[in-house]
């Protein structure tokens, strides 16, 4: 057999096609991980959060976060206020959405949450909290590496 440029252009065009078959077949079977399953919804009702996040701004006091071998302590701004927060806290895995937990806010007499590590993985993860103090919504989201 005689190899000339019609050959090679379509042995090309062959590689070429079966290259992009490939890709097409390895994609598809990607999951596809949405931060929320709710994502589109809550991004139209994204103006609460945007006034959550400037009544955080006007605290003098920011929600302070530290951690230990076993615990997070989350240590909640003293507010005058003889109310607790109410609200949920939720441990963001951006790389896996089955890592992530959900807790609600139970403070001690210091107003600090401690939540558990046990079966949480080593690795980045964001503390979002999302709280109030009478009638008053607040939110804060914390950047943490889980050692």
């Amino acid at each position: 057999m005689k190899f000339n440029w019609g050959t090679g252009i379509f042995i090309t065009i062959v590689i070429f096609l079966i290259g992009m078959i490939t890709l097409v077949v390895i994609s598809s079977m990607q999951p596809l991980n949405l931060v929320t399953p709710d994502y589109y919804p809550k991004g139209i009702d994204y103006q609460q959060q945007i006034n959550k996040i400037e009544k955080t701004k006007e605290l003098v006091e920011k929600i302070q976060l530290t951690q230990d071998d076993k615990f997070i302590y989350i240590n909640f701004p003293a507010i005058d206020s003889i109310n607790i927060p109410v609200g949920k806290i939720l441990v963001f895995f951006p790389r896996d959405k089955n890592l992530d937990r959900e807790f609600n806010i139970e403070v001690n007499n210091s107003l600090i949450q401690t939540i558990s590590k046990e079966g949480m993985v080593k690795g980045r993860c964001i503390i979002k909290i999302d709280w109030s103090f009478d009638g008053v919504d607040y939110y804060q989201e914390e950047d943490m590496m889980l050692n």
